[in-house]
């Protein structure tokens, strides 16, 4: 995984078949929510190994692996109160 070019926050979405499968539109709707277009960066990753808990997102530098189900809380308690 790469370093941010800008010190933003760096979102990884995983690309692989089970998190594609599952994968909903809530990282859409809590940049739009929450204005985050130009305070983080959204990539995507190849698969994981994390498939039970798809779809799975990695929020670095703070190497945090968390489900689409736990994204509000982490983009209140790591993104939003910096």
């Amino acid at each position: 995984m790469k370093n941010s070019k800008n010190n933003k926050p760096v979102i990884y979405q995983c690309n692989g078949a089970s998190c594609r499968k599952k994968k909903g539109k809530l990282l859409d709707y809590y940049i739009k929510k929450y204005k985050l277009k130009n305070k983080i960066e959204v990539e995507q990753m190849d698969c994981n190994n994390k498939c039970e808990q798809a779809p799975v997102l990695h929020l670095h530098p703070e190497d945090i692996w968390f489900s689409e189900k736990d994204l509000g809380t982490i983009v209140k308690k790591h993104i939003l109160n910096k």
